[in-house]
Parts: C-alpha cells; structure tokens; sequence
C-alpha cells in the first residue's frame, strides 16, 4: 500500500527478512515553512534601526541632529532630485547653516560654493595643521575671500577664526595690510546686520597701530587683491604710469591726510601717536578701525582675542569699546602681552556682568 506524500515522507528502515518496510515519518516542527506574518513583517525593520521603537518627540529630537551632517545630506540629494533642489538657491549656492573647516582648501571650496545668507555659523581653525603646510601668501588670500564672504553673510551668528603660529618657511604669520584691511570690512558689514552673538579672532597680531589705524579707501585694497598682472588694474594705471606699479601712501606717513608735512619744523602740532588718540566718532561713509567696528558689535555677546600679541597700550583701549556692548557677557584675554597693573584697571573699567578671563596666562619674555 503506497503511503501518503504528504505530510509524511517514506523512509527505509530494518523491517521483515529481504524486504522493505515502508513506515510513515512525520515531519519536524521546526523543519516545516514558517508564514509570513504581520507581526513578524514588523518587526523585522524595529530589529534593523532602533529609532523606531523610540517615542515621536524623542525622534524629532534626534532627526535634526542626524540630518545635519554632509553625507546623510548628500545622499538624501542624490536620492530626491526635489531635495537637492531645495538644497540649493536660485544663485546654485548651497544652503548651510554650519561649516567647520580646518584647512585652506576647505576653505576656499566653502566660500565659494556656499551661500553667505543662509549661513550662521562659520569657524574656521588652522591651528590644527601645525602651521607647516601654508604659506603666507596662501593664507592672507583665504582670509581676504573670508573678508569679502563675512561682509554679506547677514544671518551669521557665530564667527570664530584661528591662524597658524608659523607658516611653511617657520616663521611668525602676520597679517599684510591687504587681507587686514579685508576683515575689517568683512567686520564692518557684520555690525550692519547687527546678528553677531560671537566672535574670535586668535592667532592674529593685532597691534596698537593695527587697532587704531583707518583702511584706506576701496580702490587700494582692490589693486592690492587683484594684483599687478591683472587686466583691470593694466588698464587703469597704463594711462597714468605707463603700466607701472600704482604705489600707495603708508599709513605712517607725516603728510597722509594733508600735503605738508606735520612735525616740529612745519609750524603745525604733531599728532599723538595712535595708541593715544582718541577714538573719533565714525560714520558709515568714512572708513572704520578695528576697535571702532567691534565697538558697532552692540548683540556681542563673547568676545574671544587670544594668543594676539596685544600689549597693554591696546588693551587700555578696550574698555571704552567694551562698554557700548550691552549683551557683553564674557572677553577672553589669554596668551597676551598684558601686564597683570593694566588687566586689573581694565577689570576695573569694565562693567560687573562682563567676566574677563586671562589675566593670569599671559606671555612675557624676559631678555
């Protein structure tokens, strides 16, 4: 008698003398098809990715963070052509609230594909690289694209800028007036969108002619950037001197603001040096110091001028700036050349809700 095929199976076992013995074997449990539930459908992506089990606010918590990094963007780009779209302006500058970057290269990809209006907070620290990857050259153009940059971006909030100790040949970065003169303006601009909350700037020489003196007018810092093979500034100074180099007054000079010369011989009063003048009140048509720009900073709320190179006639100067900042919460001195008399009368000068750190890591040499 044939035995059934199913859910059975034959199988050969010790039966009669010469004969087979054909018995029925019942198939295991765990041997048989298991169907496809609901319940196990569901659970299977819970088993993949947790943030499913997790309560919808904590998820809308932890979506944002997630999203704000550039690969999961940049494949949810690549995935959704609507998405990529609104990524971008109608310019084709990418919309970005953050950029953190910590090379040259970054930096000027950055600049150029990101948009100015969308961005909030921009930090920018070269002081990781060790300093011997730059030259100088290198670094004054980023920051006079940086200059040009931060002076439109009107919903920045946080601004944070370290150089290097050293460029490539180990010696001491400085600024040159060209990409100096860029930052102020860069700065300038900030102050008339009035949404800066913090800002740092360390790793740069700001000395008491540097922090007093006047940019000159445009058209200087424009030659200076273009340089002299361009075609703009051939055809402009061809005509005058006979494509020569357009040279400029130094910022020194006796005889800047007048044709004479001012001194002890000319009849006229000399002039304080800069560190002991006054600051004069600026308009916005004039150009702006350094300290008179950061005094129009008035929603500042951290100020950060580390390892600078300030001496203590630049830091007498602070206060009367300080002052005019009402959101002023902290200023941070550290790595100076700050005597520890003028950062207590500086102390003294400030008002008691602005906290002033560095007062006791500052840097001296001693000869």
């Amino acid at each position: 008698r044939r035995a059934p095929s199913a859910p059975f199976d034959s199988a050969r076992g010790p039966g009669l003398e010469g004969g087979l013995c054909r018995r029925p074997v019942r198939r295991r449990p765990r041997d048989r098809p298991k169907m496809a539930t609901s319940s196990a459908m569901t659970s299977i992506p819970e088993r993949r990715c947790g943030l499913l089990t997790c309560p919808p606010e904590i998820l809308w918590e932890i979506a944002p963070r997630l999203l704000d990094r550039a690969r999961p963007v940049g494949r949810l780009a690549c995935a959704s052509r609507s998405f990529s779209h609104g990524l971008r302006t109608s310019s084709g500058h990418l919309r970005v609230g953050c950029m953190v970057v910590s090379c040259l290269n970054a930096l000027t990809a950055g600049l150029a594909q990101v948009s100015p209006t969308d961005l909030e907070s921009l930090h920018v620290d070269l002081s990781t690289q060790g300093g011997g990857r730059y030259c100088r050259s290198e670094v004054e153009r980023a920051l006079r694209e940086l200059g040009l940059f931060v002076g439109n971006a009107s919903a920045l909030r946080s601004l944070a800028v370290r150089l290097a100790s050293f460029d490539a040949a180990m010696e001491r970065l400085r600024l040159g007036p060209a990409s100096w003169e860029a930052l102020i303006r860069g700065l300038s601009g900030l102050a008339q969108h009035q949404r800066l909350h913090s800002l740092e700037l360390s790793y740069m020489t700001i000395k008491a002619s540097q922090a007093t003196q006047e940019p000159p007018i445009e058209g200087g810092l424009e030659a200076e950037v273009e340089g002299p093979s361009s075609p703009g500034r051939a055809s402009g100074s061809s005509a005058s001197s006979g494509g020569g180099r357009v040279l400029r007054r130094a910022a020194t000079s006796p005889g800047r603001n007048s044709g004479r010369h001012e001194g002890p011989f000319s009849g006229s009063p000399a002039k304080a040096p800069a560190a002991e003048r006054p600051l004069a009140p600026c308009s916005s048509a004039t150009p702006r110091t350094f300290l008179e720009v950061l005094g129009q900073l008035t929603e500042l709320e951290e100020l950060r001028l580390t390892h600078d190179e300030i001496f203590g006639a630049t830091a007498q100067l602070l206060p009367s700036i300080l002052t005019g900042m009402p959101r002023l919460k902290r200023v941070d001195l550290t790595r100076n050349h700050i005597p520890k008399q003028v950062m207590q009368e500086v102390r003294a000068a400030m008002p008691q809700r602005v906290k002033l750190a560095g007062d006791d890591q500052q840097t001296f040499f001693f000869y």
